[in-house]
């Protein structure tokens, strides 16, 4: 029989072992695998490097080994700018760091404590000193293949990806080692001015971010992106006391749906962010969105940091991109939009950006508490008005056309 084969005690001290293992409390990784439902449809591109990983999650494989070398090539010039033989200093910080750094990942790590550190210590440094010869004129080397245009479009593709990462506390903390004495450059600032010009009308006063509140760089450029529109709303009306959702809200229509009720499509003015929509006298007015190549991949990312955020937080790039994919259902929407100078559409075809939206909308998790739901019930009895109206309309010329077709 199966059963005679039992060890019993054996399987009892396993198990204990394995309890044993477990943390005493449960910690909230804040670098997260995107996972399969959001990558798929055939969309793992959007989500993984093309030229250099940054972290564990990609580090082993084949077609990123070639940025390895230039890793190491940045390491020694980072030392030798320092008048440093050995990255000591370096190793012995991230030692320090290790166990924090490791519970900032998703899941196990399957790397042993050197490997994990060089890792850190490699990866952190590249990042650093790649920030550093991009936006310091003084360091730049003109004949360096990594800031050649071509490869620069390729890591700012890959520095901005979820899965990307490392903890901003590691990176921070070798900034604030490597730099010069006279020197006031800032980690943050550099990040914002390597990603400028690709990333969704990016600005923000770097001095309104906290250090200590910042995840990793793609979090610091997700909090730098929705902080102007944030600062839209009513004092009282963010984060988990969010009002705005008391309002009962359905979806509203597509834009060409909404047309034929009347309503009126502007592009927006006077805006400090491009979510910051409003609805007043039967107009949408919306800040002008331009559609690029890169812009899908980004927006997949942005929606897929919020997916993992804790339950009650504000996901305000998913609320804009259910918004949108709202909107825009047919290539006949995105006509509407671009005519009115709301959609920027750099891609060609109506119909790219349609199924744009139509993916997008597909994995979406909004806010708790939606950001646009007084818009939403705003537009809903606008429409509703509106199409009261054109059916009493419609009946009253139907009753006198039969009237008269009744006297005859």
């Amino acid at each position: 029989m199966a059963g005679q084969n039992l060890d019993r005690n054996s399987i009892i001290i396993d198990i204990k072992e394995e309890l044993n293992e477990l943390p005493s409390r449960y910690s909230r990784p804040s670098i997260f695998k995107v996972d399969d439902y959001l990558r798929s449809g055939g969309w793992d591109n959007v989500y993984d490097p093309e030229i250099v990983s940054i972290g564990p999650y990609h580090h082993a494989k084949a077609h990123l080994k070639y940025m390895e070398q230039h890793k190491l090539r940045y390491l020694k010039r980072l030392l030798d700018r320092r008048n440093e033989n050995e990255a000591d200093r370096y190793i012995d910080a991230v030692v320090g760091m290790e166990q924090r750094a490791r519970k900032c990942y998703a899941g196990s790590i399957d790397l042993s404590q050197n490997d994990f550190v060089k890792l850190m210590v490699r990866d952190g440094c590249f990042l650093i000193e790649l920030l550093r010869y991009h936006g310091l004129n003084n360091l730049r080397d003109p004949d360096d293949p990594i800031l050649q245009e071509r490869t620069l479009s390729q890591l700012r593709h890959d520095i901005v990806l979820v899965e990307n990462q490392l903890p901003f506390f590691v990176l921070n903390q070798l900034f604030n080692m490597t730099k010069s004495e006279d020197s006031n450059d800032d980690i943050i600032s550099l990040t914002l001015l390597f990603v400028k010009g690709m990333f969704l009308n990016l600005s923000a006063p770097v001095g309104s971010l906290q250090i200590k509140k910042i995840d990793h760089l793609f979090g610091l450029i997700h909090d730098v992106w929705v902080l102007p529109f944030v600062k839209t709303i009513p004092q009282g009306n963010t984060g988990k006391n969010n009002q705005t959702s008391a309002v009962e809200w359905d979806n509203i229509n597509s834009a060409s749906g909404l047309r034929e009720a009347g309503i009126k499509f502007k592009k927006a003015k006077d805006y400090s962010s491009l979510m910051d929509i409003k609805f007043v006298g039967g107009v949408l007015r919306i800040p002008q969105l331009n559609i690029y190549y890169e812009t899908e991949s980004q927006f997949r990312n942005l929606v897929a940091y919020e997916q993992y955020l804790p339950d009650g937080e504000p996901r305000y790039v998913s609320d804009y991109t259910f918004f949108l994919h709202c909107l825009i259902n047919t290539p006949n929407d995105v006509e509407l939009l671009r005519r009115r100078g709301i959609i920027g559409n750099c891609l060609g075809n109506d119909e790219e950006v349609s199924l744009m939206f139509n993916r997008l909308g597909k994995s979406i998790l909004t806010s708790s508490k939606f950001s646009y739901a007084q818009t939403f019930s705003d537009v809903n009895r606008h429409y509703r008005r509106r199409t009261k109206k054109w059916l009493a309309k419609l009946w009253r010329i139907t009753s006198i056309a039969h009237g008269r077709s009744s006297s005859l």
